[in-house]
């Protein structure tokens, strides 16, 4: 009975979007994840660990491709490690699959999520500076620069220099009705026939 609920619980927190679903890895996925992450590209631009904020009070979620059902990175929001009472985003998503979105779009989701499950006014997320492909990503996603900083890396464990960016709740809501208008406004000019 304890399986089945813990089935249901972890069905119940997963995150479908267009092409991804967002969800807590499984035994198998961990090792694909880990191979990912192992990638020199990832390390050189990582400026959180989005895996570890499951255990610091936040979600975790493995990042998988629906059409392929393979982990293809991974997502997830917490407390940032210098500023408690603040939370954070941050994603990442292996090199053979940059350039197609999948970094957005789980941005996107990752957010939702930590607005609508929090009660937060605002979200946080560093991106290291010279991680360019990072800032379009957060900036798509309605974040606003901050401020500059260090941070340690979860990867050499050295201080290295970001780029902090924040979204309000404000703001957030504000794309989410923008964002709802033009997709009513794209249904409605296919609705009839070409």
């Amino acid at each position: 009975m304890d399986a089945q609920n813990d089935d249901e619980q972890s069905l119940a927190r997963t995150i479908i979007t267009r092409r991804l679903i967002l969800k807590a890895p499984s035994d198998s996925e961990r090792g694909l994840i880990v191979a990912l992450a192992s990638d020199p590209g990832i390390a050189r631009n990582l400026a959180a660990a989005p895996g570890s904020y499951q255990t610091l009070g936040g979600r975790s979620f493995v990042v998988v491709n629906r059409s392929v059902r393979a982990p293809i990175g991974v997502t997830g929001y917490g407390p940032m490690v210098d500023r408690h009472d603040a939370i954070e985003v941050a994603t990442w998503i292996g090199e053979p699959y940059w350039g197609r979105g999948f970094a957005t779009e789980a941005t996107h989701a990752v957010i939702d999520a930590a607005f609508g499950e929090t009660g937060v006014s605002a979200l946080w997320c560093a991106n290291r500076v010279s991680n360019s492909r990072a800032r379009r990503v957060v900036e798509k996603c309605g974040f606003q620069f901050h401020e500059t900083g260090m941070v340690r890396s979860p990867v050499t464990m050295g201080a290295v220099p970001v780029e902090r960016f924040v979204l309000d709740r404000r703001n957030w809501t504000s794309l989410k009705s923008w964002g709802a208008t033009e997709r009513s406004r794209s249904d409605a000019t296919h609705d009839g026939p070409v």
